[in-house]
Parts: structure tokens; C-alpha cells; sequence
């Protein structure tokens, strides 16, 4: 905790970035789009951009881009009161007239976060990473639930601060000491309360269960070790296996786990064998989203893409010892992706979806969505006998917002329909082909009749069969709702899947 200078320091700071607008839209109406990032070979074109508006133009100066700058000029255009309190606080140093910048500050979704700068080169073993595309990947996955939570390898402090607000407590983890300095600072910064607490992954909270559970682990695979915030000292894909696994003991009933993983495919096995392997015994169900299937070679390429661009002289020889360390360890494809947890008392479930791409949008209600559509096939399959039955005879309607597009392609002298697709305006990737005979089908899915009704109306409709439809529809049904689509309609149910 900081003394009541170093409070009062960093409660000056807040004020003075309030002040100046220092924010995502903030920065942009001085010209710097923060989505472009600050590399050191953009600054010159950056700096050119930045319309001279203080005191916000001297803190992105020195704060996104990185300048070091007259002292002078700096607290004139800050102010003397401000300057002390960048650093008092630490995020400045003074030396020789000049101010320099001892952290990056990043505002995202609406707060402020402080992290190490990306450096010309070599990352040290205690780097701490602002935002990225990985953290706004997961935290879109999330849905707050009020209760205690927990931020396992927390870094700068990034999910537990940006749920606080909605928990009823969070604890935030880390090894890296350096990290729980600034996930410390951060939270001051933000006004926000967090527990920090020093440890190995769950060691700090290994009495302890929680409602929820946010983890973006270092999961790489590979022959490396040293930086802290990417790699660990487990082999293989262990630690997102372990890290699944702790998760998972560490939930209180109902309770759910978010986690970013890696983990070797196996050529003749499906993906979500593998993560459902992990999760055997555990209590909990899981819906795993893959990201992506990489052979080694576009792995190492990935990760090892900072030293192509540091030193492309020696990325050939980095290349060719993580290929060699993958083949040593008889590994022929990399798996990439989140899996999601509830800890549920019963017949446990583990289902998969691959993404076509990162969620668009926020994606905690779909994931909440594919819960309780699994849930709804899960009661069905323990009735055993009769389970199109039981689907056809309840009333089901879409979730919205959804968009449906078909489009009208011309062969032949005339216009003829391809398969429609359907997805959601807002959550997970997942667009699902409609076959043209089913179109119909999901119009009237708006929960006033039954799917037998549906069936009946749609084979009057088109002459079509309708035991084969019916059939058709079920498996339809069953689809929507293993993605989130579809719920029950509201009122009386038409069926025994929900009593």
C-alpha cells in the first residue's frame, strides 16, 4: 500500500489526467489514434500528428510516445503542482533539465493502466504488458456475477481492475513483483479496491473459492523460460492444463472460470477431446472456443516475430531451435483458444466451437447464451428415449439481436438463393450456414407455437415431408441451441425438457 504522500501523489495524477482529458477519445482528438500503437518507428509521424493542445499534448508525449522532455517546458505547460505528482508518484524522473518517463500510461475501457514500455529491444525477464489484443479477447468473454473473484498472473492489474466494480471482492495474483507494484499503483490510480497478493498462480488463494475466476496464463509452448509474463517452467501445455485444473477446484458452485490456453493437438483426436481431458472429474462444465490449429513452424514464427524484426540475422537459428525443441517433444500441431467454466453438481458437460474470428463485440451474454442451450440439451439427453420428441414439443424463440443474409445469385438466366447465414450482431464469431428448406423455419422460431406446430406449418407450406422434416428440425433446434441462439419461450412450457 503507499504511504499518505505516495497516496496523495497519485490522487493528484488522477486529477491532472481527469483534467486533461487523458483518454481513449481524449488522445484521439489530438490526432493519435492509440489502435495504431506508439513503435518507435511511428513516434516521428506521431509527433507530427499531435496537435499542440496542453497540457494533454506534453502527457501523451511523454506518457504514449515515450519522449523524454525539457523540464522546463514541462512544468510550464503541466504545471509545478503536476510535475511533482508524476514524480512523487513515480511516473517520472528528473535528470539533468530533462523528464523522462518511467512507465507507459494506456487508458482503456475506460480506465488508466500502468506498464513497462515496449523497449527497442530485448524484453527483461520482469516486463510487464499493458493492454492487448489477448486481454481485450478475454475480458470480452466475461460476464461479472457480483460475487468474489480472483485474477490469477494479473500483471498490471488489468481484469481486476476493470471488474472490480462489479464484484463483491477480487483478489489479483502475481509472481512478477514488478507487476504487483504497478497492479498496486493502478488501482490507487483508478480508485478502485483490489487485493493484491504475491504468489505463484493459485498458491496465494489456495484456501480460498471463488465465483469467478479470470486467467491469461503464460501459456506458450516452447523451449523459452525466461520472460515471466509469457513463459513458465512447466513443459508442453502443461500449465494451461494445470491452470484449468486449479481453476476449476477453485469455484464455488455456479461459479465460472475464463482462461486463455494453448495445447498440443494431436493429430487424430478432436480439439475438444483434449480440453475436456483436462477437465475429467473436476465438476465443472466447460465450453472451449478454439481460436486456431498451428503447425509448429507458424508457432515459432508467431511468437519468435519480436526477434525477426530485432535481429533478423539470428531469427533463422531462433527458428530452428524451437522446431527442433517441438520435435523433440513429438509435437506436430498447437491448438489456441479460451475455455470458459461453471462448476455445476451433476452429470458434467464439455462442449466445443471454433470462432471464424476475435468477438466483435462483448461476449459475455452469447457465452451465458451457450450455458444455458447446453443445459437445455443436457436435462433432454438425461431423459434418454424421445429426445427429438421432447425438443419438437417446446416452443422455442431466436435471441436478438441476430442478422440473417442471404444472398441471390444469378446462373443461368435467373436469380436462384444460396444457403443464408445466421449470426449475432453482437458476441462470439460462430455464423451458421441455413440450408434454403430450413429459412422457413427459423422465421417462425419467435416462440408462439410449438416445433411440431412449425414442422406442420412449414411441410403444408412447401409439400414437403414431414417426419423427415420434423427430423430436420430437431437437429436444427439442437444446432441453434448449442450456440446460443435459441431459448425457451417465455410463460407455460409446451414440453417435459423443462420442468
Amino acid at each position: 500500500m503507499p504511504g499518505d504522500r505516495d497516496a496523495d501523489s497519485i490522487a493528484a495524477v488522477r486529477d491532472l489526467l481527469l483534467r486533461s482529458d487523458y483518454s481513449t477519445s481524449g488522445i484521439a482528438r489530438l490526432g493519435i489514434d492509440l489502435g495504431m500503437g506508439a513503435r518507435t518507428r511511428d513516434v516521428p509521424v506521431l509527433l507530427r500528428a499531435l496537435e499542440p493542445v496542453e497540457p494533454l499534448a506534453s502527457l501523451i508525449r511523454l506518457f504514449v510516445l515515450g519522449q523524454v522532455v525539457d523540464g522546463s517546458a514541462h512544468e510550464k505547460t503541466i504545471g509545478r503542482a503536476g510535475s511533482a505528482a508524476l514524480r512523487r508518484a513515480g511516473l517520472t524522473q528528473v535528470a539533468g533539465g530533462a523528464v523522462a518517463p518511467n512507465v507507459r500510461l494506456t487508458p482503456w475501457r475506460g480506465f488508466v493502466f500502468a506498464h513497462d514500455p515496449d523497449p527497442d529491444d530485448d524484453l527483461w525477464p520482469q516486463h510487464v504488458s499493458g493492454p492487448t489484443p489477448a486481454a481485450d479477447t478475454l475480458i470480452r468473454l466475461v460476464s461479472a456475477n457480483g460475487g468474489d473473484a480472483v485474477d490469477i498472473g494479473t500483471g498490471c492489474g488489468l481484469f481486476a481492475i476493470l471488474l472490480a466494480a462489479a464484484q463483491s471482492s477480487i483478489v489479483a495474483t502475481d509472481l512478477n513483483p514488478s507487476a504487483l507494484r504497478l497492479a498496486r499503483l493502478n488501482s490507487h490510480l483508478n480508485e478502485v479496491t483490489v487485493e493484491v497478493r504475491e504468489g505463484s498462480f493459485f498458491e496465494p488463494v489456495r484456501d480460498r473459492a471463488f465465483d469467478l475466476v479470470v486467467s491469461n496464463p503464460p501459456f506458450v509452448i516452447s523451449p523459452e523460460t525466461e520472460l515471466l509474463f509469457r513463459h513458465s517452467a512447466f513443459g508442453r501445455d502443461e500449465v494451461s492444463r494445470d491452470m484449468v485444473r486449479s481453476a476449476a477446484t477453485h469455484l464455488r458452485e455456479g461459479g465460472f472460470g475464463y482462461l486463455l490456453v494453448n495445447w498440443i493437438q494431436p493429430p487424430d483426436r478432436p480439439w475438444i477431446d483434449v480440453l475436456a481431458s483436462w477437465l475429467e472429474e473436476t465438476g465443472c462444465d466447460a465450453v472451449g472456443l478454439l481460436h486456431g490449429v498451428e503447425d509448429p513452424l507458424a508457432y515459432s514464427a508467431r511468437w519468435t516475430a519480436r526477434e525477426q524484426q530485432l535481429r533478423p540475422e539470428r531469427h533463422g537459428h531462433t527458428l530452428d531451435r524451437w522446431l527442433a525443441h517441438f520435435r523433440q517433444e513429438r509435437i506436430e500441431a498447437i491448438g489456441s483458444g479460451a475455455v470458459v467454466l461453471r462448476r455445476r453438481t451433476g452429470r458434467n458437460w464439455s462442449h466445443g466451437l471454433e470462432l471464424s474470428g476475435d468477438p466483435a463485440s462483448e461476449a459475455g451474454p452469447h457465452v451465458q447464451a451457450i450455458f444455458a442451450g447446453r443445459d437445455v440439451l443436457a436435462r433432454i439427453e438425461e431423459r434418454g428415449a424421445g429426445r427429438d420428441a421432447d425438443l419438437l414439443r417446446s416452443a422455442f424463440r431466436m435471441r436478438e439481436p441476430h442478422r440473417l443474409t442471404q444472398s441471390l445469385v444469378a446462373r443461368d438466366g435467373e436469380y436462384t438463393a444460396d444457403p443464408a447465414t445466421l449470426a449475432v450482431v453482437t458476441g462470439l464469431a460462430l455464423p451458421l450456414e441455413v440450408p434454403n428448406e430450413l429459412v422457413p423455419v427459423l422465421l417462425r422460431l419467435d416462440g408462439s407455437q410449438s416445433g411440431e406446430d412449425v414442422a406442420r406449418e412449414v411441410a403444408a407450406e412447401t409439400g414437403g415431408d414431414l417426419d423427415l422434416l420434423s427430423t430436420r428440425i430437431a437437429g436444427f433446434l439442437r444446432e441453434l441451441l448449442q450456440r446460443g441462439l435459441l431459448e425457451p419461450a417465455p410463460g407455460p412450457t409446451r414440453g417435459p425438457a423443462f420442468r
